[in-house]
């Protein structure tokens, strides 16, 4: 696998990281479960991904669908209380 693939996997690995990292801070809150289960579903979907078969179209597409998911989650987050999604305290 070259460089640019190798970049490429990384941005959709990272796309798939926060969008199960929300889906589980989710599960523990008091939201409606269909939330919990479309983002799950979101999830699942996103797992079937061929990494070698995505070019840098496909992955704009994929950032830019994930940045209006956590707009729209910050939203929630905020509304709700919740706090940030990541403990941003230095140990």
């Amino acid at each position: 696998m070259d460089l640019d693939q190798r970049s490429l996997r990384m941005r959709v690995d990272s796309c798939q990281r926060v969008i199960q990292d929300v889906s589980q801070r989710l599960s523990q809150e008091a939201v409606h479960p269909s939330i919990v289960d479309q983002l799950q579903r979101l999830t699942d979907m996103l797992a079937l991904i061929d990494h070698r078969l995505v070019n840098e179209k496909d992955l704009d597409r994929i950032e830019g669908s994930t940045n209006q998911l956590l707009h729209e989650l910050g939203v929630l987050f905020s509304n709700k209380g919740f706090g940030s999604l990541y403990d941003t305290s230095l140990q």
